[in-house]
């Protein structure tokens, strides 16, 4: 859940940007970003270069980017970098993020009360089941508002359908002088959730496999279907 909750900060990463300049730069070859070409080009803030604005052709005046060009050090390749979500349009990422976490709210009292009459298990499993396909399917979505409907599913079986109902399972095997380290325990696999985003980053810097990677997690969980018995407390 907590990979799941987080992987934007990596598949929809913003990185170091500026214009595209036609003339300068190409579609095989981009100029060094400290190139007079470059600097007496785009206007400097603070020692930068402005991330979103460039000079109109033989003046002082600037003008919106059109095209950009983003710096791949760290990233090659992200949502951000695909759908240009950057000055006017980063809204769009936050957008992303945003919808994830009404599907996660949305899943919370949705799912919470399914497991209350159906059963926590059913509700468990059914979760991870999604949160495998959905981990998986959402790497392949090319257009941004069919990503945005597929996150908000995301959010509902990503994080919260398997995450409250595993809590709840888990409080509802131990006893009461167990259910503080048991809980512990169980916030401790979040964290390590949330490392496993950014190590991952490291090793693979293509964000379509990268969201596979994190998909396949839920892969760890479908063997609940058979291991893990119903919550004997319900």
């Amino acid at each position: 859940a907590g990979l799941h909750m987080l992987s934007l900060v990596t598949i929809a990463a913003v990185p170091e940007h500026r214009c595209f300049i036609d003339g300068v730069d190409t579609n095989e070859t981009i100029a060094l970003w400290n190139s007079t070409e470059i600097t007496d080009r785009i206007p400097m803030i603070n020692g930068e270069l402005d991330s979103c604005h460039m000079f109109v052709d033989g003046t002082n005046e600037t003008m919106k980017c059109s095209k950009f060009v983003y710096d791949d050090t760290f990233y090659k390749d992200t949502r951000t970098i695909e759908w240009n979500m950057v000055c006017d349009d980063r809204y769009k990422g936050a957008i992303a993020q945003t919808v994830y976490m009404l599907g996660v709210f949305t899943g919370a009292v949705w799912l919470g009360s399914l497991a209350d009459k159906v059963g926590r298990k059913k509700i468990f499993c059914w979760s991870a089941t999604l949160q495998l396909i959905l981990g998986v399917g959402v790497a392949f979505i090319p257009e941004y508002f069919s990503f945005l409907f597929v996150r908000y599913l995301y959010g509902i079986f990503g994080s919260a359908g398997s995450y409250i109902t595993g809590f709840v399972l888990t409080m509802e095997l131990v006893g009461p002088s167990k259910r503080t380290p048991c809980g512990v325990a169980f916030q401790a696999a979040f964290a390590g959730g949330i490392m496993l985003v950014e190590g991952w980053a490291v090793v693979i810097k293509e964000r379509q496999l990268l969201q596979v990677v994190y998909g396949l997690h839920g892969l760890l969980l479908f063997a609940h279907w058979w291991l893990m018995d119903e919550s004997p407390r319900w």
